[in-house]
């Protein structure tokens, strides 16, 4: 590897929304090694409150849980004004979370299923980064936004259904609002991921290998990583590093981008 990078968010707030498991704790757990604060978040108040404890003993930040369903603009009005109640400020919103439905057909998918993948895939991501936004021009923050989307956005075929519509609407907010919040000194991103070992490409592994006796879900995985150019199948630190890289100074005329991180998937 060419180069080595460290980076130092201390003084900074961070807050990273479905950040209590896979690439939202990732992200989370990136930001706390390097000393920023840390707001962590998903629905429940055990699970944020479990990890916040867990991040408070990384770096030298503190890290707080707010439970917020950001599929309620009213849970994500909550989830700003807590942590400007405690920090002061925001520096970085990073808009993980996300749902993905298992409609088996478009045609048959109901109205209400594409209604709540929308809301918290989209409308959230919209909502949260407009009120961080405003937030940040008010206090003169020149602060950073970064989205977080998927190659089933880019991709025309294969079974992405609601989930990689909303994708490529995040794309389309990413490259639109980018555009207004750069006048301000605000940086809008995103990182697009492939095939990344969570849990939900577990659960896919597992429901594979139900219908598949010769295979184990590990092996399926395997498989999986060994497809990409890379050989392996991503990891959520990789998706940290994206993140720690576009919110630096070391990316600081990188506006409406979306960084690729999949080990090469991209070019499939």
């Amino acid at each position: 590897m060419v180069g080595h990078t460290q980076y130092d968010f201390s003084g900074e707030t961070a807050v990273v929304t479905g950040s209590t498991k896979g690439i939202g704790r990732g992200i989370a757990a990136g930001l706390a090694d390097a000393d920023a604060d840390v707001v962590v978040n998903s629905r429940t108040d055990s699970a944020v409150e479990s990890v916040a404890a867990e991040l408070n003993e990384r770096g030298e930040g503190r890290a707080v849980g707010v439970a917020a369903d950001v599929g309620s603009t009213d849970d994500i009005d909550a989830l700003v004004d807590r942590t400007i109640e405690e920090f002061g400020r925001i520096d970085l919103l990073v808009n993980n979370a996300a749902v993905w439905p298992e409609e088996e057909s478009l045609v048959d998918s109901d109205v209400e299923q594409w209604d709540h993948t929308m809301a918290v895939n989209v409308r959230a991501q919209y909502y949260a980064a407009k009120r961080v936004a405003r937030h940040m021009i008010d206090e003169g923050i020149e602060g950073c936004i970064v989205n977080h989307t998927s190659q089933a956005g880019d991709r025309r075929t294969g079974p992405f259904g609601l989930y990689g519509i909303s994708k490529t609407a995040i794309n389309g907010l990413t490259w639109r609002m980018a555009q207004e919040l750069a006048e301000h000194g605000i940086r809008m991103n995103a990182v697009s991921t492939d095939v990344t070992e969570t849990a939900q490409t577990r659960y896919e592994a597992e429901q594979e290998a139900a219908n598949d006796p010769d295979r184990t879900a590990e092996e399926i995985l395997q498989a999986r990583g060994e497809q990409r150019p890379l050989g392996r199948l991503g990891q959520p630190e990789d998706l940290a590093d994206a993140v720690l890289w576009l919110a630096s100074d070391r990316a600081d005329y990188v506006v409406g981008d979306i960084v690729r991180v999949s080990g090469g998937g991209n070019l499939a």
